[in-house]
């Protein structure tokens, strides 16, 4: 009786573990960006936003913040002080990028390219353009 107990208990803890593992999906988006200079947050963020943080559960409308939905990712990221203008790389969302121990998205660090195209975004001003 113990015995099939724990393997129910061992079944569900592993549907609820690949549950969670699969829920931020991980796609890489490679910008359209020459010399990436000139970054702009509706062509070039956004789209990386949308592929890698966007995915069901994690940061959409309801999910855990910021928000970095489209229509509200500008100002989420603004009014949790998430990026750092006076030192980027200090940026709250620069730092969960490339932490390797615990990244973002959990599935697997954003390649070089996509982590520099946002972190010059945020050494360009960050602008919502």
């Amino acid at each position: 009786m113990f015995y099939i107990k724990s393997i129910k208990i061992l079944i569900a803890l592993s549907l609820t573990l690949c549950l969670f593992c699969t829920s931020c999906e991980w796609k890489e988006y490679n910008p359209n960006v020459s010399g990436i200079e000139n970054i702009s947050f509706s062509q070039d963020i956004i789209p990386i936003f949308n592929q890698s943080c966007n995915s069901i559960g994690c940061h959409n409308n309801g999910g855990i913040t910021p928000n970095l939905s489209a229509e509200n990712a500008f100002q989420d990221l603004r009014n949790k002080n998430m990026l750092d203008l006076d030192n980027p790389p200090n940026s709250v969302i620069y730092k969960r990028m490339t932490d390797v121990q615990n990244p973002m998205p959990i599935s697997g660090i954003l390649s070089e390219k996509i982590q520099r195209t946002i972190l010059v975004w945020i050494e360009e001003g960050a602008k919502d353009n």
